[in-house]
């Protein structure tokens, strides 16, 4: 039995490993949406409202500074608080968390977001309608890009992640359709 038992905990292991590396890109995602209510009528488009030559939005209307810079510092403290429980507990094979490597994850989700914004404009995509699966894993590309600056790339966790990350969004932003956060449940 402990065979079988082996194998199961190394890929539960890696699943935890991969998601607590990922976890300050994972709020940076869902944060914005949160910055947009708290900042109501003071959200500025990142595009300024301006237009390319095919008359349509760089990025739209969903797209704030204030959700950029809010989702980032959402990162930020999300890895302060990683790096204070793994300087108290042993976390054996872990990757350690620091505000820097936080703050590239956050920022690189959002970014991945925004590029994948840009082409959804482009093709003709409006604001919320889903491009399955881009938007699921626009952020996890554009985080994992960013943190390349800090730590070697990880195929293993981005193999994991870009599997599970969908079914994660998905749930998340059916919450977030319930508790009217958002306007759309994908």
């Amino acid at each position: 039995m402990e065979y079988i038992a082996y194998p199961i905990a190394i890929g539960i292991n890696l699943v935890l490993q991969a998601l607590w590396f990922i976890l300050p890109a994972y709020f940076a995602n869902s944060s914005p949406v949160l910055g947009h209510k708290l900042f109501g009528e003071y959200n500025y488009p990142i595009d300024f409202g301006k237009k390319l030559k095919d008359g349509k939005r760089i990025f739209g209307e969903g797209k704030t500074w204030n959700g950029l810079f809010f989702g980032v510092a959402v990162a930020v403290i999300v890895g302060y608080a990683q790096s204070t429980i793994q300087a108290s507990y042993q976390m054996n094979g872990f990757l350690p968390m620091s505000i820097q490597l936080a703050f590239l994850l956050g920022l690189g989700a959002l970014t991945g977001d925004l590029v994948k914004s840009f082409f959804k404009r482009r093709i003709g995509f409006e604001r919320g309608q889903s491009l399955f699966p881009f938007d699921q894993i626009d952020f996890i590309l554009g985080a994992f890009l960013f943190s390349l600056i800090l730590v070697p790339f990880n195929c293993i966790y981005l193999a994991i992640l870009l599997i599970i990350t969908p079914v994660i969004h998905w749930a998340t932003n059916y919450v977030g359709f319930k508790l009217k956060l958002k306007k759309e449940p994908y």
